[in-house]
């Protein structure tokens, strides 16, 4: 399916760019090299988007062997297509046809048919209702100017829109890339468990990362399979549709029921699944498990300006886990040697006021990184005052990544302070967030997040710890 020699589509048209035009168009946008099929008896003969129409699945070319079908036609006709497909020997179909199970009872049965159409014909069916696939070293795409370079991180959801949302965010503001994205739809055959097990091996992938409404077969398979792939990668996982209101939107969406919280919780606690609650959650989590060394412990020394600022951080740090412990009284007279104590507070949080500037920050956080107790540094950046104290950005940037020991089993958390106040220095924020990428630094929004996805990556240590697996490195 990721790589297929042929691809058919059913269901084009000139009159309008969505459906199966629209995929006909992004096959042409990123060059794919195979053979591209559109199929429609109306337009026989003719081209469109500079393919040739052919009139039936049965006149297609046999060579080379078509292996991905993608069906926009009404749902009504759908399993007429997928037994058509199966008879061509076609060894998959993406159904993006939308009118099933999350219609209600005549869509149900509308799923049986097609499962039973696949079954006769030896064909596996992606969907119904979803977007299909993003491979960017095969030249696929479900949507147009996605990235064509590829990343480590995979990602199965049951949104299309979350598929389409994540491979630009990914990408375009996070820093990471795909080595595949799914949209599962209403995963009648083809599911959630199979993607996971694929995922599991796929040498492309060193992160796992998911958007779940539901599971629609067992849920025993679906743990056992976790729990053999998270000791080899991390698995993140987005729960869709988990209070009441949620459970609702979930079964007219994908016609599936959501689950209660509580157990997915559970089975996290029992996998060693990241479990996170929202979208920024997950790309934050993600950037983490890429960047991110898995900390030996929960404390966190916290560097800042001000008193109100420590404070907030500190709060929100103890909030979500981490843990804000003194530094030794040796550190501290080291730090005590270059920073006096007034106007300063340096037992962590480590307040500077008028005693800070970079080349301090520094210093400290070299000090810092032979505290034993301590695996997180924190550090709040304006890269709106690094411009107007005239630093230069790379050197600030490497300055920072340089600091912490490579034999250091320490993370550098950036803390994004700016007010955005001015129009001319968005270059220059997007400049800080493109270096501090490039240099193995993860900027987040808030101490909330930093706090929650140190906290997720420390407890997936653990879990490996516990269950005597061994901790990857980067």
């Amino acid at each position: 399916m990721f790589n297929p020699r042929a691809v058919v589509i059913v269901g084009v048209s000139k009159g309008r760019n969505w459906g199966g035009t629209h995929y006909l168009e992004t096959f042409r946008e990123y060059n794919y090299s195979g053979p591209v099929y559109p199929v429609n008896p109306k337009y026989e003969g003719e081209e469109i988007q500079g393919y040739k129409v052919y009139g039936s699945i049965a006149s297609l070319p046999d060579n080379p062997p078509i292996d991905l079908g993608i069906v926009a036609v009404p749902a009504k006709i759908t399993p007429q297509i997928i037994e058509e497909l199966g008879q061509k020997g076609v060894l998959f179909a993406h159904i993006f046809s939308s009118g099933y199970s999350e219609l209600g009872e005549e869509g149900k049965h509308l799923e049986q048919q097609l499962l039973e159409k696949a079954k006769e014909n030896h064909i596996r069916i992606l969907g119904p209702n979803c977007m299909g696939i993003y491979n960017p070293k095969s030249r696929i795409g479900f949507t147009h100017r996605l990235p064509l370079k590829s990343g480590p991180v995979a990602f199965v959801s049951q949104s299309g829109g979350n598929a389409h949302r994540h491979a630009f965010m990914g990408a375009h503001v996070k820093g990471y890339f795909f080595s595949k994205i799914v949209s599962l739809g209403n995963q009648i055959d083809i599911d959630l468990v199979d993607f996971l097990n694929y995922f599991r091996s796929d040498p492309d992938t060193k992160v796992i990362s998911m958007y779940v409404e539901n599971i629609k077969r067992g849920g025993n398979d679906f743990v056992k399979l976790l729990k053999e792939t998270t000791k080899e990668k991390p698995v993140i996982i987005w729960k869709g549709g988990k209070l009441e209101a949620g459970h609702s939107a979930v079964r007219s969406h994908t016609g599936g029921l959501a689950g209660n919280i509580k157990l997915w919780k559970s089975m996290a606690r029992q996998t060693g699944v990241i479990l996170v609650d929202n979208f920024n959650e997950l790309t934050d989590m993600i950037q983490t498990c890429l960047l991110f060394k898995i900390p030996d412990n929960l404390g966190t020394a916290i560097i800042t300006g001000g008193g109100g600022p420590a404070v907030e951080l500190t709060d929100e740090c103890e909030a979500y886990g981490l843990k804000v412990p003194r530094i030794t009284e040796n550190a501290q007279k080291k730090i005590n040697e270059f920073i006096p104590q007034v106007n300063s507070n340096l037992s962590n949080p480590l307040e500077f006021g008028a005693n800070g500037g970079h080349q301090n920050m520094i210093k400290v956080m070299k000090i810092l990184d032979d505290e034993p107790h301590i695996s997180s540094i924190m550090i709040t950046n304006n890269p709106e005052w690094y411009y107007s104290a005239k630093l230069n950005m790379d050197e600030v940037v490497k300055s920072f990544a340089n600091t912490i020991s490579p034999e250091s089993n320490k993370n550098l958390i950036s803390i994004y302070n700016s007010s955005r106040a001015r129009k001319e220095t968005i270059d220059i924020i997007d400049e800080f967030y493109l270096k501090t990428r490039e240099h193995g630094i993860v900027i987040y929004d808030s101490a909330m997040a930093a706090a929650k996805s140190i906290y997720h990556l420390w407890s997936y240590g653990n879990y490996l710890k516990n269950k005597g697996y061994k901790i990857k490195a980067n």
